[in-house]
């Protein structure tokens, strides 16, 4: 018969790159306790701890506060319950990811005002970046298309971490134009140029030469009453100047083919 291996909480520690202290701490709360021998009370651990160990780092690494990890690795939980704990911590993942592309889109914006005002971000531009809903993309799921515009909507964007790209993407262009509209930039000019160049490539991107999703992101477009109010009055606000400097730079263009 096989005698079980037993660790001290020094080669568990060396073996996991846990400390000492956090090891000592997980067994004082019971999540992986130490075992004692009865005979001369030396504490030890198995090798189904460290297994049990293993589980609790990888919870760990995903976020889970010590509660929830000491249900689920502690106590009797089914699969069910077990994935349904992942699948809350992946929507937590989720925010957290849309609030860095918010983040980044604002630090663009900011970037695109500096050269226009010596160092200086308008104050118009500093109101409408504290006010921006950085949960605003997800209020669309209770926004409604035709039933064609839906079909290829839910055929093309099948994932979360998607759906949060391409909105960012937009996005991201559309505050910006709200930016060079504020900082008074001309359309025509090297800047309203290469900002829509960069509009075309994302649409590009976006549609991925696919009619049926141009298409349907008209439509969307087209029936922009039904999104959030802040995205509606953005777009609105920045179309008249992302239709000049697109019509401009596909004009400049299409006179670049015939030289």
């Amino acid at each position: 018969m096989n005698k079980k291996r037993h660790f001290s909480i020094g080669e568990i520690a060396n073996l996991t790159g846990v400390t000492i202290r956090t090891l000592q701490y997980y067994d004082n709360i019971g999540l992986v306790p130490l075992n004692k021998e009865l005979t001369n009370g030396r504490r030890y651990y198995e090798e189904r701890d460290l297994t049990k160990l293993q589980q609790v780092l990888f919870y760990k690494s995903l976020g889970l506060p010590i509660k929830e990890i000491k249900e689920l690795v502690v106590e009797a939980v089914t699969v069910e319950q077990v994935a349904d704990v992942l699948q809350k911590q992946k929507q937590i993942f989720y925010q957290k990811l849309n609030d860095v592309k918010m983040s980044i889109s604002l630090i663009d914006a900011s970037l695109k005002s500096l050269g226009k005002n010596q160092g200086l971000i308008p104050g118009e531009l500093v109101q409408l970046m504290s006010t921006l809903n950085k949960d605003l993309i997800f209020e669309y799921k209770d926004v409604h298309y035709d039933e064609k515009t839906e079909k290829v909507f839910i055929n093309h964007y099948e994932k979360t971490e998607e759906v949060i790209e391409t909105y960012w993407k937009w996005k991201a262009l559309v505050v910006e134009a709200v930016t060079h509209i504020i900082n008074g930039v001309d359309p025509k000019d090297s800047q309203g140029q290469d900002f829509a160049k960069r509009w075309v490539e994302m649409v590009a991107q976006v549609t991925g030469g696919r009619l049926e999703l141009l298409e349907a992101h008209k439509a969307a477009y087209e029936n922009r009453n039904q999104w959030p109010e802040e995205d509606r009055r953005l777009m609105e606000f920045a179309d008249e100047f992302i239709d000049k400097s697109v019509e401009s730079y596909l004009t400049v263009e299409k006179e670049k083919k015939y030289d």
